[in-house]
């Protein structure tokens, strides 16, 4: 059977690299004669397989095209928004927010719309500084993140205030003209920080400085003592949290910081006392613990590597496998090349240098990652190991890091809110508002009304269920009192998971949907509420909305 060959389409005559001329005219002749035979027929199978499988593959090629160009051209647009831009780092602490890049008040369009962050609705306009909120959820949270009361003449406790959100808290209590004490276990690294902020001198003699480890009980009620001596209290922020433990070599920079003394500075710089031991590698309270019991150490390292690293060893039979030891020698031999590599070895990097290395913009960036240079804003080396306990289940939790997070992070709050509550009702008492306020820093981890929960840092959802259950157990009667008490979710600021993980999501265009400033207004807002005449008390609040525990 002959079929005469059909005219070729004119784009077959293209210079373009294709198929064969003569190959293609048989093909083409091929199938202009497939009509001719029955469809049971095994060359019209053949045929019909091969050309169904070149269609599929051409659809799908289409379709990749579509998607990967409507996806550029969502991503042009995210990267137009403050807290989506490219060279964002999510916990980066400056004293200062960010800024958008466009001056309107959209970023653009998305050509897929996507969830909102908050109210999970979709949405396809972009504001200019949230990437992952919708535009009515983006105005809420314009608004509140500016909020501001009149705190003149009151006293304010907040744990954790030297970096990151406890940062932004200190400044916002502090600019609101709140005589501010705030905890940390480097109060060197605090002063500098505060110090070094360019309108420090309109409250830096207002500011506070407490050198303390709140994992030890004993100094936590020590603080509570001298807090209460000092009269009325207005406002406690349980702000402090151990979320996850960082191996020794990250806070080597900081400890070592702590030993040099302060400049004296041209004006009045804040009052700083300490309460014993604040930047140990465990708490007092469990020194005999671990004693007693080498494999609690998370820093244990076998006698060689040890003494090749100048540590001291734990001795034979303290459980310790040769795999852990060398991953903590690799990660110590990590810190020594990082820290040599920027020039910030052990004695040579001053205290000064880190701390401004840590408020410096940039200083955690992508190129810095990768090349060993970066310090945190927490003034940390970045932690390289391939795991934490953010991604542990039960049976490989650390038990000293458990009991570290409990003590932080449930103890603490619950020691300074019962030996404080005189002192607090005290200051509701004397205030024209009539309220005094506890605001308990939660998280969702902490909640049992969410459908669903991964295997994850147990420990650490232990914490905040408990501190939820304190603020839920006590908020309603402390009001007796004019005490308002909350817990408060800070949103998804920060990113915990293991260092290469969070570092290959960077490099992919993640960036949490908040930022500092955010979390810092959600812990504020209770506070700013109640000064306006809004009684919110025994509730957990997330997205500045009561909701289920």
């Amino acid at each position: 059977m002959t079929t005469p060959s059909p005219e070729l389409p004119e784009h077959a005559t293209s210079t373009t690299q294709g198929i064969d001329q003569h190959e293609l005219e048989v093909a083409l002749r091929v199938l202009a004669s497939l009509h001719e035979l029955d469809d049971e027929h095994p060359d019209f199978v053949a045929v019909r397989r091969a050309t169904a499988r070149m269609f599929k593959s051409v659809k799908k090629n289409r379709r990749d095209e579509k998607r990967d160009a409507i996806a550029n051209a969502d991503r042009s647009v995210i990267a137009n928004t403050a807290t989506g831009a490219p060279d964002r780092i999510d916990d980066e602490t400056r004293g200062v927010q960010l800024a958008a890049i466009t001056t309107a008040p959209t970023a653009g369009t998305l050509i897929k719309s996507r969830p909102c962050y908050i109210c999970k609705q979709h949405y396809t306009q972009v504001d200019a500084f949230y990437h992952q909120l919708c535009p009515s959820c983006a105005a809420t949270s314009h608004a509140k993140r500016d909020a501001r009361t009149d705190l003149t003449g009151k006293r304010a406790l907040l744990t954790g205030g030297r970096a990151k959100i406890g940062m932004y808290i200190a400044l916002r209590l502090l600019r609101d003209g709140a005589h501010t004490t705030i905890t940390t276990r480097f109060p060197r690294d605090a002063v500098r920080r505060f110090s070094s902020l360019p309108d420090s001198g309109d409250w830096l003699h207002r500011l506070k400085i407490v050198g303390i480890d709140l994992r030890d009980p004993a100094q936590v009620i020590g603080l509570a003592e001298t807090v209460a001596a000092a009269g009325p209290l207005d406002i406690l922020i349980n702000n402090a949290a151990q979320t996850v433990k960082r191996s020794p070599g990250s806070y080597a920079p900081l400890a070592e910081a702590e030993l040099e003394p302060l400049p004296d500075g041209p004006g009045p710089g804040p009052e700083m006392i300490t309460f014993g031991h604040t930047n140990d590698a465990h708490p007092q309270a469990l020194a005999a613990s671990v004693a007693a019991h080498p494999l609690l150490q998370r820093a244990a390292v076998v006698a060689p590597a040890a003494a090749a690293l100048g540590l001291a060893p734990l001795g034979h039979g303290s459980g310790v496998s040769d795999a852990d030891a060398n991953a903590e020698l690799v990660g110590s031999e990590l810190l020594g090349a990082a820290l040599a590599g920027a020039g910030l070895a052990p004695g040579e990097l001053s205290a000064d240098e880190l701390s401004g290395l840590a408020l410096a913009a940039g200083s955690s960036s992508l190129s810095r990652l990768a090349d060993g240079t970066a310090i945190d804003a927490g003034g940390l080396v970045p932690d390289t190991h391939h795991e934490n306990s953010w991604t542990q289940a039960v049976q490989d939790v650390d038990p000293l890091e458990m009991l570290e997070v409990q003590l932080c992070n449930t103890t603490a709050p619950f020691l300074l809110v019962s030996r404080l509550r005189p002192s607090l009702a005290a200051g509701a008492s004397a205030a024209a508002s009539g309220r005094a306020y506890i605001v308990n820093v939660s998280a969702m981890e902490g909640v049992f009304a969410r459908g669903y929960k991964g295997p994850g840092h147990p420990h650490t959802n232990m914490a905040k269920a408990a501190l939820n259950m304190l603020t839920r157990t006590s908020g309603k009667e402390m009001l007796t009192d004019g005490i308002l008490m909350t817990s408060v979710d800070t949103g998804w600021i920060t990113d915990e998971r293991p260092h290469p993980t969070k570092v290959r999501l960077a490099q992919e265009g993640f960036h949490a949907p908040l930022d500092l400033v955010d979390g810092a207004a959600r812990v504020y807002d209770p506070v700013v509420r109640g000064e306006a005449g809004e009684d919110l008390s025994g509730v957990f609040l997330k997205d500045y909305a009561p909701s289920p525990w």
